[in-house]
């Protein structure tokens, strides 16, 4: 084979290999979402199961969140929800001040009642749990109900760090 016929060989390669990645790359791109789910290729963490886990106990609830700093964060932020969409929201005034004052709200929306908590491990409040109850519920006594639930969340903590663990 001459020199010039390996040169053509090699080239060729090359471009039947680029030719796949551009391939590759259109068909695994996207298509017509302007906000693609959240890092897809991410492991699941701990503070996920948790909220999955729960969720699939209590048949009252329909949504659950947790929120809180990241680490090497600045601004507490929605880490694991059971609608995604949700992931990665900044925490507002309200949550903000649920954080500070450490006291509950009650929101009765058109679908349900969202309920938000102070999120506690170690006995310091490092967030919050926002549950979303069906609208079937009593109003009465919600707060107390969903401190059981926060209860049994925050028992599985032992420390913040294990929220940003991968799950097993």
């Amino acid at each position: 084979m001459t020199s010039t016929s390996k040169q053509r060989t090699t080239f060729n390669s090359v471009r039947l290999l680029m030719a796949a990645c551009v391939l590759m790359l259109v068909v695994s791109a996207p298509r017509g979402q302007a906000n693609p789910t959240p890092s897809i290729a991410k492991a699941r963490i701990f503070a996920q199961a948790l909220v999955e886990e729960t969720v699939s106990k209590h048949p009252q609830l329909v949504g659950l969140e947790l929120a809180t700093t990241p680490p090497h964060g600045h601004n507490c932020t929605t880490i694991a929800a059971t609608d995604v969409k949700e992931m990665g929201d900044k925490c507002d005034r309200a949550e903000l001040g649920i954080i500070k004052t450490g006291n509950p709200t009650v929101e009765k929306e058109s679908d349900g009642y969202d309920v938000t908590l102070p999120l506690h491990v170690s006995g310091k409040v490092i967030g919050i749990i926002g549950m979303d109850f069906k609208l079937d519920q009593q109003e009465s006594g919600l707060v107390d109900r969903a401190k059981v639930f926060a209860k049994e969340v925050e028992d599985q903590i032992p420390a913040k760090s294990k929220l940003f663990e991968t799950a097993k």
